[in-house]
């Protein structure tokens, strides 16, 4: 069995002055870290319930494990002693392992966090797929910086291992580009949210239903409920028009009407529709003004506004206006034109 002497490097002693010290830093530590738990406990008291990311971010701070507060102060307390290699190398080891596991923990507090102040518009699918992916990524980058110093630790070069990821990460760089230039461009669509999850948006000329952002590509749903996956680089490549946003929808079409008409049934037709729409649920009458003279046929432009951000809903809205139009002017004797041509002849 080794002696106290042989944990110790030869011609280093042990003077009761770096036992005090060491003593000292170890309980200063510990002070600190239970402070902190206790401040942690203290404002979780007090913040209100509706703070459910705060309260579990200082949740989390309280629920400090005990050994973390022990092996805090041992590490810092053992930097005095002048311990022999193996030594030195398994309390730094312990130390490094149990900071990652503090450190991931935070990180996940905080990507909530992140979550809800930067992508609060976006749906809760989206929020919890891009949630796990970052985590994923930032857990990574943490036990990867880990192992790093942990052979920094034990005296094995980093450098050569630097340099090659640095030279493999450049070759799947080039080699990944549309890959990256999607996956980059997704955290363009989540942090400026041109559009979310079962918003109907017009790209590319054509009208789509969102059904999944993912980090790569966009799922959309047509009409016919076919589906088709888009690039993401293409979608932000592209101008967007995004009818799901829209909380009022102004609808606007038009009448041709027969040039036998009476003028005083023209003059009569703004009242007869404002009649007709204002009846209908959520809708407002703009105007109706005669637009032009067309070559076999007078045309009237109407317009009103739905306050609906429900597109079927505006669709049935529409289609009620146009039966109940077609019933009315039929029983005014107003009467709609169709493309026709009258030709005179003359004798010479």
């Amino acid at each position: 069995m080794p002696s106290v002497s042989q944990l110790f490097e030869k011609n280093r002693e042990l003077t009761p002055s770096i036992v005090m010290f060491s003593l000292l830093v170890f309980f200063w530590v510990l002070f600190a870290i239970l402070i902190v738990k206790w401040i942690a406990w203290f404002l979780n008291k007090r913040i209100s319930e509706s703070h459910t990311l705060r309260k579990e971010f200082l949740w989390t701070i309280w629920n400090i494990s005990w050994y973390t507060c022990l092996i805090f102060p041992v590490f810092f307390a053992s930097l005095s002693f002048a311990f022999i290699k193996p030594i030195r190398i398994g309390i730094a080891l312990i130390f490094i392992i149990d900071l990652v596991v503090e450190i991931t923990s935070l990180i996940k507090i905080l990507l909530k966090l992140v979550m809800e102040k930067w992508f609060r518009h976006q749906d809760a699918k989206t929020k919890k797929n891009l949630y796990e992916i970052l985590n994923m990524i930032f857990q990574i980058l943490v036990w990867i910086l880990a192992v790093l110093i942990v052979f920094d630790t034990i005296w094995i070069a980093i450098t050569p291992i630097l340099t090659s990821l640095w030279i493999w990460g450049i070759a799947v760089a080039f080699a990944a580009q549309k890959l990256l230039e999607d996956f980059f461009s997704s955290f363009s669509i989540m942090w400026s949210t041109p559009f979310r999850i079962w918003d109907r948006i017009e790209v590319a000329g054509y009208e789509w239903t969102v059904k999944k952002i993912g980090l790569r590509t966009t799922t959309l749903q047509t009409i016919t409920w076919s589906t088709v996956v888009i690039p993401n680089r293409s979608v932000v490549a592209d101008c967007i028009e995004n009818s799901g946003l829209i909380k009022v929808r102004r609808k606007r079409f038009s009448l041709a009407i027969t040039y036998e008409t009476p003028v005083e049934k023209f003059k009569a037709i703004p009242d007869i529709l404002k009649k007709i729409i204002s009846k209908q649920e959520k809708t407002t009458f703009e105007w109706a003004l005669l637009k032009d003279l067309q070559d076999s046929s007078i045309e009237v432009l109407v317009s009103y506004t739905v306050s609906s951000d429900d597109l079927l809903f505006s669709m049935k809205v529409h289609d009620a206006i146009l039966l109940e139009i077609l019933d009315t002017f039929k029983q005014e004797g107003i009467d709609f034109a169709y493309p026709t041509q009258t030709l005179y002849t003359k004798w010479l």
